[in-house]
């Protein structure tokens, strides 16, 4: 499922605009060195992770080169599989080509796997530590502005599994829905009418009346905010029989073990696309 994500022109856009900042259609520095008229320069070379990652990005990988035009001699393969773990200064992808190919789109190359592979870094992360419960970790919409597909992707990639991608995917009524909205009975019959067109219905809660109330509306899921463990606990005590529950906010790799073993049935963490700190790697030229 996670591949299929890419398969979009939202992601070829961003390609598009990452090459486009780049500059990569006038590289000055490659033009310098004289290497625009040496198109026999071949090279060697490896994309390296300097520390223990979760590899995320081949795909990606593969549109830019398409799509920059690169030549198409550039041979390029992967030693490991998505998702499969990178141990420290190891190799992970072989490229054999022009070497003003490589310069050019080096850092845009850089850039997307980097990213990705530290959201999938993080999310292997947090995975591993529920592991053993029933629990499911979900993504969440906290990415960075165009990346939405890459991101999760990534996080996808890493065991996580999925939550609304974007608006129009899911109903999910949060606090600012509940303020804003006339009635909590006129929210219920919103929701009605539109629960055919949603994959999933989920309403948040911050605290135990709210989701009383909430159960009214029969959503899919109940997204418990904030509620510490003990509270988590609690709430699937007395109400998991009856609809899934969620919980998020405040949950990290310290405590996400804590919060699984309560039974929940999903924990959502914006940490994973919004503050991963990117995969440490390089781009590293042997010339033959």
């Amino acid at each position: 499922m996670a591949k299929t994500i890419l398969d979009h022109a939202e992601v070829d856009r961003l390609i598009a605009l990452a090459l486009e900042e780049d500059g990569v259609e006038n590289d000055l520095t490659s033009l310098a060195t004289g290497l625009e008229s040496r198109s026999d320069k071949i090279v060697r070379a490896s994309i390296v992770a300097k520390k223990s990652t979760i590899a995320a990005g081949y795909p990606i990988l593969e549109k830019i080169l398409k799509l920059a035009r690169a030549d198409q001699s550039l041979r390029v393969s992967s030693l490991a599989a998505e998702g499969a773990s990178l141990a420290a200064n190891t190799q992970w992808i072989i490229f054999e080509g022009r070497a003003i190919d490589l310069l050019r789109l080096e850092r845009t190359i850089l850039n997307f796997l980097m990213r990705m592979s530290g959201i999938a870094t993080a999310t292997n992360a947090a995975v591993a530590a529920v592991q053993g419960t029933h629990c499911k970790i979900l993504h969440t919409r906290k990415t960075a502005p165009g990346h939405r597909r890459t991101d999760v992707y990534a996080a996808l990639a890493a065991g996580a599994h999925p939550h609304r991608r974007s608006l129009d995917d899911a109903i999910l009524v949060k606090e600012n829905h509940l303020r804003a909205a006339n009635s909590f009975q006129e929210l219920i019959e919103g929701i009605q009418k539109l629960r055919d067109k949603a994959s999933f219905v989920e309403i948040e809660v911050t605290d135990f009346t709210e989701l009383k109330h909430a159960l009214m509306a029969k959503p899919d899921r109940i997204m418990l905010d904030n509620f510490s463990a003990r509270d988590v606990e609690r709430a699937v005590n007395l109400f998991g029989s009856s609809v899934q529950l969620e919980a998020s906010g405040s949950i990290n790799l310290s405590n996400v073990r804590q919060y699984a073993e309560t039974g929940v049935d999903f924990i959502s963490m914006g940490y994973l696309t919004h503050s991963a700190p990117s995969a440490d790697l390089s781009m590293l030229f042997d010339i033959p």
